[in-house]
């Protein structure tokens, strides 16, 4: 799976939050691979190559637990029992993972009663919420997740047009040389240039430390991201862009 390159390096830093609402067509994939970040033992996680990551890669990780896995609805006195389990420390990994593949099918006490496990938790605990419909959960457990987007047919290409606007920045290119870039924007529609600027943000990020001059054109990337929730065309988007690019 071909993953943004700020999660890489969120996942071979050992930086995950502990709680993620995973969405989505490849979520249970993305899923697994947050899951072996988590239990690895190894360098720069997920390594692929330690006792953990070839536990979670054949589905038998103690630490791994998942919950619900064939969308029966988990009950209250099931998602009880969970929250009893989270507070009896890992088997042989770091974390302690629980996977909850219909996330949507909790009900509001369940969810609640999840809701303070994930503020109030031990800090071993992580938790992946997966579903096709977030909407479906409340706003209070949303709120206290990261939202991942597992990469698809549109995510990746929003990724690789990411990176291009990301590199354009980080070279200094000129408008000729953008030109293309800025032209192709016109054909996309709102989500797909939202999509490619998270994705640039998310690259220019990983490239702060380095280049802490990348901040202020970071900020300027903001209200356009927040102009795409609006009924704005892709030209005056594309123009946008440019006004940062120049």
């Amino acid at each position: 799976m071909d993953l943004p390159l700020y999660l890489k390096n969120r996942m071979a830093n050992r930086q995950l939050s502990h709680a993620y609402l995973v969405v989505g067509e490849n979520r249970r994939e993305l899923a697994q691979t947050l899951a072996a970040a988590w239990v690895c033992t190894g360098d720069k996680p997920p390594c692929g190559q330690c006792s953990g990551c070839r536990k979670a890669a054949a589905g038998i990780h103690p630490d791994i637990i998942r919950a619900d896995p064939d969308g029966d609805g988990l009950k209250a006195e099931a998602v009880r029992a969970l929250r009893s389990d989270a507070y009896i420390r890992p088997n042989e990994a770091p974390k302690k993972v629980y996977v909850l593949e219909h996330a949507e099918l909790l009900n509001a006490t369940g969810q609640n009663i999840l809701l303070k496990l994930i503020e109030e938790g031990p800090e071993y605990a992580c938790f992946l919420f997966l579903s096709p419909n977030p909407e479906l959960l409340l706003e209070t457990i949303r709120s206290r997740c990261e939202t991942l987007r597992a990469p698809g047919e549109e995510t990746e290409q929003a990724n690789q047009d990411g990176q291009t606007l990301a590199d354009l920045i980080l070279t200094g290119a000129g408008p000729m040389e953008s030109l293309p870039f800025l032209m192709s924007l016109e054909k996309k529609d709102r989500q797909e240039i939202a999509l490619l600027l998270q994705a640039a943000k998310e690259n220019l990020v990983a490239a702060l430390p380095q280049r802490p001059d990348l901040l202020p054109v970071i900020d300027r990337l903001a209200p356009i991201s927040a102009a795409c929730e609006f009924n704005i065309s892709a030209g005056h988007l594309s123009g946008w862009i440019a006004a940062v690019l120049s």
